[in-house]
């Protein structure tokens, strides 16, 4: 149980000689001004309310509850912790200083003094099931699932009738690995006929995830199916059903399933880039590329969406709009992944090959990977095609060097090294190249 905070406010403050009229009416004035204050943002302003209050009427739970609210929103949470515990202590039967009292210790990353308030909420409070159910909400949204999953069983064993509470249980015994138990927790919501759709869909989404989690597709999909028959108008189940089929390479039945969600949701954007990508995956080149640049028209900074697209260019033959598509990409986000490499591999693909203007991609390249051996390699390709065989040894040298079991490296050296003569160095490059070749291929 968390220490109760002992009655220290007084030190501070002006013993008053107001009557008990004028106290009350003094009170409920701070009380409006520290609201307002709130309200409008000015934190500091509030505070000084909030302990005016407290000084006013040193037992009043609501005074210290406030001043708990304005200091966690200055992030002084000691201090926080302190007024809201004090709060706790002066009306032990209200669980709003516990429930804030929550959120102020995750805000203050404290697991332990975390845990202190929830097991203190568990001892006063094990039938409460709205609070418990909360708890769970706001600790599943904070990412700490062992803890929400605790209090989702709270609020079940406390008799929450809610069934938006049993499918969020089912959320967290799906994240937590508990597949069958989230299965069964879903499941009694999906089947409960005076429940609304959307909770049931919800619950039949969260079943579908479960079998998909165990390996059983085939009833995954069907769940999913019933999701979406339950409330055609949530997103999310058209996404999961899409994503179950585009694993299985069924590309044919995401885009059907996408383009039924798109048609109901038609102002939504959450489409656009699994439908384009299935597109471009099915071979449908048009109308993915109409897809993904209808998407990058509206959201500029979607990377995947420009990979996809070039992508598309690069299977169509379009090598100009390829490298004009990751020159946007690089644009939008130069720390992109390999984003200048992929533009070096293309330009190579172009005839003529521009190899200044290549070499000068792959230096921007190397700045933000100087140990990604693509980079030296492709270099390398450039020095070769340019006479330089001296400065294209030493790349594709520093690229066996960083990727000692690629087979490439090795093999454009054994065709350098003859070029120029070098026998021996020729045979040795091509008899590691032979060598490494089996492991590169997967094979033992």
């Amino acid at each position: 149980m968390i220490p109760l905070a002992p009655f220290l406010w007084a030190a501070g403050c002006v013993a008053s000689t107001m009557g008990e009229r004028e106290t009350a009416a003094k009170f409920q004035e701070l009380d409006r001004a520290a609201q307002t204050a709130l309200d409008r943002g000015q934190i500091a302003m509030a505070v000084e309310r909030y302990q005016e209050m407290a000084c006013l009427v040193p037992k009043s739970s609501r005074a210290f509850y406030g001043l708990g609210i304005a200091q966690a929103a200055s992030r002084n949470f000691l201090a926080a912790r302190k007024s809201l515990r004090t709060a706790f202590e002066l009306l032990p039967s209200n669980v709003m200083p516990l429930a804030m009292l929550v959120r102020v210790e995750v805000a203050s990353k404290d697991s332990e003094a975390l845990k202190e308030v929830l097991r203190t909420a568990a001892e006063r409070f094990p039938r409460h099931a709205e609070l418990h159910a909360g708890l769970a909400q706001f600790l599943a949204a904070n990412q700490q699932l062992d803890l929400a999953l605790a209090e989702s069983l709270r609020a079940q064993r406390a008799g929450s009738a809610e069934a938006s509470s049993a499918v969020a249980l089912a959320v967290l015994e799906n994240t937590a690995g508990a597949y069958d138990d989230a299965i069964r927790t879903a499941g009694a919501v999906e089947n409960q006929a005076d429940v609304a759709e959307e909770v049931r869909a919800s619950a039949a989404g969260v079943a579908g995830l479960c079998y998909e989690n165990i390996g059983q597709r085939a009833q995954a999909i069907e769940h999913l199916k019933l999701a979406i028959q339950l409330a055609p108008q949530q997103a999310n189940s058209y996404l999961a059903l899409a994503f179950l089929f585009e694993k299985a390479q069924k590309f044919d039945a995401a885009i059907e399933v996408l383009e039924q969600g798109r048609a109901r949701l038609p102002q939504s954007l959450e489409f656009l880039l699994p439908l384009g990508g299935n597109l471009v995956s099915a071979g449908q080149y048009s109308a993915g590329i109409e897809g993904l640049k209808e998407l990058l028209g509206k959201l500029p900074n979607v990377p995947d969406a420009y990979m996809r697209l070039a992508e598309a260019y690069r299977n169509t033959g379009e090598t100009a709009l390829e490298i004009q598509t990751l020159e946007k990409l690089a644009r939008a986000r130069p720390d992109y992944p390999m984003v200048y490499v992929l533009i070096a591999r293309a330009m190579l693909m172009l005839n003529p090959v521009d190899y200044p203007a290549l070499l000068r991609t792959l230096a921007l390249a190397e700045k933000v990977a100087p140990r990604d051996a693509d980079v030296h390699y492709l270099r390398g390709r450039a020095y070769a095609a340019t006479g330089r065989a001296a400065e294209a040894i030493a790349a594709y040298q520093r690229a066996s060097e960083l990727r000692p079991m690629d087979p490439a490296p090795y093999y454009q050296l054994g065709l350098i090294y003859l070029k120029t003569g070098k026998s021996e160095l020729a045979r040795q490059a091509m008899s590691r190249m032979e060598y490494v070749k089996p492991a590169a291929q997967g094979q033992p």
